[in-house]
């Protein structure tokens, strides 16, 4: 009887262990990204990781090398600033951008033409803002993409 007895409280211990185990690989993945996330990804602290929400036309790549685009990303806060490249007329990536935004549920709240044939387009998505800037530098389309969290827009 005394067995039996010493057994039984063994079952329950035994499933609080399993659960914190299954806890424990549940929370691992997250808190090594939230890691990721706040150290920065590059050799020198400096992460570019783009966010799934920002548009980027065909033809253009990110410049990531020198510090040219960084990005950060913090339970639901964001921040960033993409610069991307390419051979890409501007023209077209202006209007891929216009295009495309809107269907991501992202609402143009200004434009201002540049030294032609340069654009800066802003858009807003709930507490998010993002501003597209396009020029045309030495002899290559230039995207600039500024992105952050604005908590006074809720």
């Amino acid at each position: 009887m005394s067995f039996i007895a010493s057994r039984q409280p063994a079952a329950p211990m035994l499933r609080l262990r399993g659960l914190g185990a299954a806890l424990v690989c549940l929370v691992l993945p997250f808190s090594a990204a939230a890691c990721r996330a706040t150290e920065g990804g590059g050799e020198d602290g400096v992460s570019a990781v783009q966010f799934q929400d920002v548009v980027v036309p065909s033809g253009l790549r990110l410049i990531d090398g020198s510090h040219e685009s960084a990005s950060r990303e913090i339970a639901g806060w964001r921040q960033g600033r993409f610069v991307y490249q390419g051979d890409t007329r501007i023209e077209d990536a202006i209007a891929y951008v216009r295009q495309r935004m809107p269907q991501h549920n992202w609402e143009v709240t200004g434009s201002v033409n540049l030294e032609p044939p340069g654009c800066r387009l802003q858009f807003a998505r709930g507490i998010y803002s993002a501003e597209y800037t396009f020029e045309r530098r030495e002899g290559v389309t230039q995207m600039v993409v500024d992105y952050r969290t604005d908590y006074s827009r809720r």
